[in-house]
């Protein structure tokens, strides 16, 4: 009998039954649905702790119950604790006294009461407890049979619902264990089928041995991949080192290169500077050279004149007269006031990425600079641009045939062309050409193939006025659209666009081209980007503002159940906080970045700081914030506090007029746009309401504007919600 019972307790590991929480031996068991088990008291803290219960090992998550102790017993891990604690227990069953009289010496085990019993009490315990079917059982059989056979030994499972009556039969129909009574009333045949709970059992365990077949399986696998893992993970030292050195070395071999380059470009520049000294001082040594001739044959020829006037006779002076007029005419026509052939003028301007320029920097030595030239054309348009000489000299005198003037424009996809360079004969010379591309341009003017100061000039080209490109079309594939609301311009300069009814965001380059950005399940009005670069989302659908990040992954979201209808957002630079429209209250609320209310301004009608159906705010750059008052068809304009300042725009066709504007946006000059819906353009204002133009080309037929903002290089991106797509305009 011992001996069964140790080679049970000895094909147990001990570690089986210890709560992988407390590291002690399990105090009343409970299994989690994931099958994993731990102590009541262990999920208890958990459950306080955290409101849900996170499994501790496979990390999901499981909603909590009412009371941890409504979680399922594990009924096989506490009867193994009862045998080892049995085992483990210094105090013999057959020395413990009787359960029921507390007297005689324990003989026998009841399976149903769980009661350990004498002779005497087991003569009449059916009696007493008035259950004839209660098994008893010698002790020493009960632990025997406990040890080999736990399962056998058990008390019976009573009805949940007839709690006299042990569960006897299965119901497959109701996928649940049932006793008899049950089986009368409620589970009767043919409605629904039952068996024997034992042949239900047994072929539940059928099928669990097939499953755990395959669990088998693919534990195997995992085990396979986890050795696979651990060897990659054992060989990532060698390769981190080899890799590592691969990269040292590099690193030193690029330092030399460097090294020896910036060597040999800082010789080519002080060969440069000692070529340019030794040039100057070579002409200006000659021309010193022949004016101190000069000066010297001014002197003798003045103090042999003076002398033979002072000292000589009419007869000497007069004999000299033709020698005299000669040298003295010679020296009269002599240009004495000259000046150097060679300025002092010489600056080095230092190049601050010697990495991406390959250059020290450049030798400045001719006194010559651009003295003016166009900042910002459209293309097509004519660029010019004007160099002067630094002392005031004439250029045309300057600039002979060997003087050279040169000018090349740069366009941003790498090629040069040719700028015609004229002549003023005033001093200055104009270059002009005309550039075809959209972008960064830069003009380098080199005299005598030296650049001179203000050279290189950068130029932005910007596009023609009116509509530049448009994309998309009605449906819900890729890079379609169908009622699109809100447009914002993301920090890396791609636009993210809001779709109602296709209940989801996406990102595009300026032209077009679909970008990797998606959040869906949700029913986006309008979107704006943090200085963080977290992008806020009003969300039609849950009545809350969504906090993701710049890739779509889910940051959090706030605001739930506070809003009737979210709409319009926007970010205040100065004081940092979210405004977002509630287009049905008719208000502004206002959060901090922390997802706290501030306060709420506004209410319905038709006064000052009254709205109807606002739809979209912006604020610019000193923290006024302007939101569109649908119906009242006019923009208000308040302070960062939600304090009343002005109002413009009012009803008609106008200039300056709206008919129910949808977007307004501000751009980084203060020029404020409107969408102005049922008109079908867009509009641009001064700050303070001031009609400046119509932004759009009628050409570009816009049929009803909803969001709209405005790029860095001043372009508009319209949402053309009638024809599904989205515009782009160039002002």
């Amino acid at each position: 009998m011992a001996a069964k019972e140790s080679t049970l307790t000895a094909e147990i590991d001990e570690n089986f039954l210890l709560c992988s929480i407390c590291s002690e031996r399990y105090k009343n068991a409970k299994i989690l649905p994931c099958l994993h088990s731990f102590c009541e008291p262990c999920l208890g803290k958990l459950a306080e702790e955290r409101g849900s219960i996170t499994c501790p090992v496979c990390r999901r998550v499981h909603e909590p119950t009412d009371s941890v102790a409504d979680i399922e017993d594990n009924v096989f891990l506490n009867e193994l604790l009862e045998l080892f604690t049995e085992r483990d227990s210094e105090d013999n069953l057959k020395s413990k006294t009787c359960d029921m009289c507390e007297q005689g010496e324990v003989t026998k085990h009841c399976i149903e009461c769980t009661f350990d019993i004498c002779d005497n009490c087991a003569r009449g315990h059916s009696k007493v407890r008035s259950t004839k079917s209660h098994r008893l059982v010698s002790v020493d059989e009960y632990r025997t049979v406990k040890s080999a056979d736990p399962a056998s030994v058990q008390p019976p499972v009573y009805c949940s619902i007839h709690s006299e009556y042990p569960v006897e039969f299965y119901c497959d129909t109701c996928d649940a264990a049932i006793c008899l009574k049950c089986a009368a009333l409620d589970h009767s045949k043919p409605d629904h089928q039952y068996r024997c709970v034992q042949v239900a059992a047994k072929d539940f365990a059928k099928t669990l041995s097939a499953v755990m077949d395959k669990i088998r399986v693919k534990e195997t696998e995992a085990n396979c991949s986890k050795i696979s893992v651990q060897q990659v993970l054992e060989s990532l030292d060698e390769v981190f080192l080899g890799v590592e050195e691969s990269v040292r070395e590099h690193i030193r071999k690029t330092i030399e290169e460097i090294t020896r380059l910036i060597q040999e470009k800082g010789d080519e520049l002080l060969t440069e500077v000692k070529g340019e000294y030794d040039k100057r001082r070579v002409n200006l040594t000659a021309q010193l050279k022949e004016l101190d001739i000069l000066e010297n044959d001014l002197a003798s020829t003045r103090e042999y004149v003076e002398k033979l006037m002072h000292y000589g006779n009419a007869s000497q002076l007069m004999s000299a007269k033709k020698g005299v007029d000669r040298q003295t005419e010679e020296l009269l026509k002599v240009q004495t006031q000259v000046e150097p052939v060679e300025d002092d003028y010489m600056e080095f301007q230092p190049c601050d990425d010697f990495c991406r320029e390959k250059s020290l920097g450049t030798l400045l030595s001719t006194m010559y600079k651009v003295d003016s030239a166009n900042q910002s054309v459209r293309v097509g348009e004519e660029i010019t641009a004007t160099i002067r000489s630094m002392n005031g000299s004439s250029l045309h005198e300057e600039v002979s045939q060997s003087v050279k003037v040169e000018a090349v424009m740069k366009t941003p996809d790498g090629n040069t062309q040719k700028v015609e360079v004229k002549d003023n004969e005033n001093g200055t010379m104009t270059l002009k050409t005309r550039v075809e591309v959209e972008g960064e341009h830069e003009l380098s003017v080199t005299v005598c193939k030296k650049p001179v100061e203000g050279s290189p000039v950068n130029i932005k080209v910007i596009a023609k006025k009116g509509l530049v490109c448009k994309f998309g079309e009605k449906g819900s594939g890729i890079g379609q659209f169908n009622n699109i609301w809100g447009v914002t311009m993301m920090r890396n300069g791609n636009i993210l666009v809001c779709e109602h009814n296709n209940q989801r965001l996406q990102s595009f380059t300026i032209d077009g081209k679909h970008q990797i950005f998606q959040i869906t399940n949700v029913k986006p009005c309008d979107s704006i980007v943090s200085v963080l670069g977290n992008v806020f989302t009003t969300d039609y659908r849950n009545k809350q503002v969504i906090v993701c990040d710049e890739n779509g992954e889910l940051i959090r979201c706030f605001g739930k159940g506070k809003f009737h209808f979210p709409f319009g957002i926007a970010a205040n630079p100065v004081n940092g906080r979210v405004y977002i429209v509630d287009y049905s209250a008719h208000c502004i609320h206002i959060y901090d970045l922390g997802d706290n209310h501030i306060k709420s301004f506004g209410s319905y009608g038709s006064q000052e700081g009254q709205f109807s159906h606002p739809y979209f705010v912006c604020i610019d750059n000193t923290g006024n914030v302007y939101v569109s008052d649908n119906y009242n068809h006019r923009i208000q304009v308040f302070n960062g506090d939600g304090q009343f300042l002005y109002t413009f725009g009012r009803y008609g066709s106008g200039d300056g007029q709206m008919n129910s504007p949808k977007g307004v946006a501000v751009d980084q000059h203060g020029y404020v746009y409107v969408a102005d819906y049922d008109n079908n353009r867009i509009l641009k204002f001064e700050s303070h309401g001031n009609f400046v133009c119509r932004v759009d080309d009628p050409s570009g037929r816009l049929c009803n504007p909803t969001g709209l903002c405005v790029t860095d290089d001043d372009k508009v991106v319209v949402c053309d919600n009638g024809n599904s797509c989205i515009k782009v305009f160039a002002q």
